[in-house]
């Protein structure tokens, strides 16, 4: 991966990484603080329905310590010793209870019996034991009982608020036990008040309700002793949709400080990585072999510009240095070739000056004789042959000077090699073994690879030659991605003094040659993005292997 995607991923990773620690923190942190805030307010109602219960029993008190003083009531406590008791009597807890605003009044004397009940009236006479016991609370105390109320039903039992006063008459002694019902009319008024569902309920027994049900509720109770409790129920859902609003807010800036994450990321990286990257560049142009390349400094500053001036300053050594030793080399070159292009063409200068000087001290002795003519002859021939021979030479040496860029041109390996050898037929103990892979394709030059299998299979001859002949082995293949062209023989095999330089000019095994046909083979080679190499044959002599890139299958 490349270092400018490195440093951008890096700075992604960073702020995933704060995204996935901060963001979560965050909400976490937020959803405490807006429950405190809900349970805040939740306190803050019921403690308004605390309030509202209190006001509840103090209206009750006042209501019936006022009941309790008014001359209504002392006329009641005076007649109902009456046998029977007058009608207006048995009347009076109706009408002393309205004005007051209860829910419950009962007139009862000092065994428990009903002399007159508001809310219930036809308990006249009976005995109501759960109001009774209320005389016994101490004080003017207000507590919660459970009342019986008729309704189409048949008695039902409500949770009441109430207390008791004893009013007295002479001896006789009356009490008066009044109050308010826990009923639909008080869970309204808290249902407005809270703005929560109020449920009443007695002994697990729904009683009465008010409010619509809320969604995502949080839920409080208030007890009233063991006869009921009220449960509220407030909306949550406020605290909900703040934090669904909050949360999307979060992935908003999430996303959003990602995204300018990853833009800060490329940019830095692009300017970071900038000059790196052509000092990359530089690198891999100069071991391509282009010398002296420089890298601008302008946008690299600190270290990277002190970098880049120093390689800047080494390529400008570099290049002087391979600048001089590329001359040496061409020099030392050149000197090679004269030195043996100058040893190829004395050999033959020195057979020509022989026969001259023959020819000369022949010609001095006198007129031309018999013997004369042969000898003219002889040397005649003899310098022919040697000016062959320095032809033959220049020839060599003028075709590895101006040997041409390839021309190339989608060319089957196997094709050509089998139109090559057609015109090879056995002779002086020679044969051709011919083995080919079809459908080998290359970017190639025919006539140049052409000439390098000429070449390989004229070696091949002139290795076996001495020995009287033997098989050419000339075979094709695949490996990999390459095409290979081998061409073996059972000849002696290459020297080992001279595998190292085999294809070096004017290096060669044989007494008339020149050693340039390998260096042109594998100049040929190279120029087609390939390779020419020399291993030994499986059974003996010498293996050259031509390799060359392959086409995709078309």
């Amino acid at each position: 991966m490349r270092l400018r995607w490195t440093i951008a991923l890096a700075f992604v990773a960073l702020a995933l990484l704060q995204v996935a620690v901060v963001v979560p923190l965050a909400l976490r942190n937020l959803s405490r603080l807006l429950s405190q805030q809900q349970e805040a307010r939740v306190d803050q109602m019921m403690v308004a329905v605390e309030a509202e219960s209190q006001r509840l029993r103090d209206d009750v008190r006042t209501a019936m310590d006022e009941l309790s003083q008014s001359q209504t009531l002392e006329d009641v406590v005076r007649d109902a010793a009456k046998v029977p008791p007058p009608p207006h009597v048995t009347t009076a807890a109706v009408a002393l209870m309205q004005p007051r605003g209860l829910d419950v009044l009962a007139v009862l004397d000092d065994e428990g019996r009903t002399l007159s009940s508001g809310h219930l009236p036809a308990r006249l006479g009976e005995p109501d034991d759960p109001l009774f016991a209320v005389t016994k609370s101490p004080g003017r105390q207000v507590v919660p009982r459970s009342v019986e109320l008729s309704s189409p039903s048949g008695l039902v039992e409500v949770p009441a608020l109430v207390t008791a006063r004893a009013v007295d008459s002479g001896e006789r002694r009356v009490w008066v036990v009044g109050g308010v019902l826990l009923g639909e009319a008080r869970a309204s008024a808290l249902a407005r008040l809270t703005g929560a569902r109020v449920e009443v309920h007695a002994k697990d027994r729904l009683v009465t309700a008010a409010g619509e049900r809320p969604a995502h509720p949080v839920r409080r109770a208030v007890p009233f002793g063991a006869v009921a409790e009220v449960r509220l129920a407030f909306s949550g859902a406020d605290l909900v949709a703040t934090r669904a609003e909050v949360l999307r807010a979060f992935v908003a800036l999430a996303a959003l400080g990602l995204v300018l994450a990853i833009a800060a990321g490329v940019f830095i990286s692009r300017r970071v990585t900038r000059p790196v990257e052509a000092l990359t560049e530089a690198a891999n142009r100069i071991a391509a072999g282009t010398p002296g390349v420089k890298v601008p400094t302008a946008d690299a500053s600190g270290e990277l510009k002190a970098l880049i001036e120093t390689f800047n300053r080494m390529t400008d050594d570099l290049k002087s240095a391979t600048d001089r030793l590329v001359a040496s080399e061409r020099i030392a070159a050149w000197q090679e070739v004269a030195r043996r292009l100058a040893h190829e063409i004395k050999n033959p200068l020195t057979p020509i000056r022989m026969s001259l000087e023959t020819l000369l001290a022949a010609s001095q002795r006198g007129p031309a004789d018999a013997r004369f003519m042969r000898l003219f002859e002889e040397s005649a021939g003899a310098v022919l042959e040697e000016v062959d021979r320095l032809k033959r030479i220049v020839d060599e040496f003028s075709q590895f000077a101006r040997l041409p860029r390839p021309v190339l041109s989608p060319l089957s390996v196997s094709e050509l090699a089998q139109q090559v050898m057609s015109l090879y037929a056995p002779h002086d103990g020679l044969t051709y073994v011919v083995e080919l892979t079809p459908g080998l394709e290359v970017q190639g030059d025919r006539d140049q690879l052409t000439q390098v299998l000429v070449n390989l299979v004229k070696n091949a001859e002139e290795a076996m030659a001495p020995l009287g002949g033997g098989p050419v082995t000339v075979r094709t293949s695949a490996e990999g991605d390459e095409v290979v062209l081998e061409v073996s023989d059972r000849g002696p095999g290459i020297p080992e003094a001279l595998r190292a330089r085999l294809f070096e000019p004017y290096v060669t095994s044989k007494p008339q040659g020149t050693g340039l046909g390998l260096a042109i083979a594998q100049r040929i080679a190279e120029e087609h993005g390939g390779s020419l190499r020399a291993d030994e044959a499986p059974g003996g002599g010498a293996c050259f292997r031509l390799s060359l890139p392959r086409l995709p299958a078309r």
